[in-house]
């Protein structure tokens, strides 16, 4: 009965922490222990606040597909965070109208934990991707790419990136292929990517950088979860593997 409790509250105060992103308002908070003199206290505050939100905590129960193993996010690449920028060039496609060769980019920062084996749920989706950011689409020079990947390579450090082929020697970039075609500095691309990197999150500044930037209402944690669906409704399964699209050579 403790555990279900604490299960329930976690993803209660899930729920209300991703609501705190889009509002302000006052609040006060009480530390409630939740161990066996739980049961014999007299306040049941905490049940109060359980009951409030079952509806909503039963539905973040809800299966949205199987991994045969934990999926992980990592530097450079991983099975999560490739899934995460490939997924933003799948929900892109209809918002693009130029034949510039696409790319995608998220930060890591922005998916905060990895999805467990077995069962996935719509809480590891919550949980994962916390944050009320948005699909967003720049066009952008070769030149400007160059410069950002010129300093993940020296920093052999990159974010999580889709629709490329990356080889990095000695801390400079050797390869760079998107879409299969070898990165100029003088063409135009697509950069997928979310309304957070757009502004000057993490000092990226890519709005101010493109020439164009096409914004949407499409919520990135909204995104992965259709996109979980979709692999469900195919018959696949997730699997914790990369594809090397990032190669880092010491």
């Amino acid at each position: 009965m403790l555990m279900e409790r604490k299960m329930t509250m976690t993803l209660v105060a899930l729920l209300l922490s991703v609501s705190l992103f889009a509002q302000k308002f006052d609040y006060k908070w009480q530390r409630v222990r939740l161990d066996t003199t739980y049961e014999s206290s007299e306040i049941y505050e905490v049940d109060r606040i359980v009951a409030a939100h079952q509806e909503q905590v039963s539905a973040m129960m809800e299966i949205l597909v199987y991994s045969e193993g934990e999926i992980v996010s990592r530097h450079p690449e991983s099975a999560l965070s490739n899934l995460s920028a490939d997924m933003l060039l799948y929900f892109a496609e209809e918002f693009i109208d130029n034949d510039y060769p696409t790319m995608s980019m998220i930060n890591f920062g922005g998916i905060r934990s990895n999805f467990p084996a077995g069962y996935i749920r719509l809480y590891d989706v919550y949980s994962t991707f916390p944050f009320e950011n948005s699909l967003a689409i720049a066009e952008i020079s070769g030149k400007e790419i160059r410069r950002i990947l010129d300093k993940f390579a020296s920093r052999e450090r990159f974010e999580a990136l889709g629709g490329v082929e990356i080889v990095v020697t000695d801390k400079k970039l050797e390869k760079c292929l998107i879409e299969g075609q070898e990165l100029e500095d003088d063409k135009m691309y697509n950069l997928v990517t979310i309304d957070f990197l757009i502004d000057g999150g993490d000092k990226f500044y890519i709005g101010e950088a493109s020439e164009k930037v096409i914004r949407t209402d499409l919520v990135l944690r909204d995104l992965v979860e259709k996109y979980l669906r979709n692999i469900s409704k195919a018959g696949k399964i997730l699997v914790n593997k990369g594809d090397s699209r990032i190669i880092i050579n010491k």
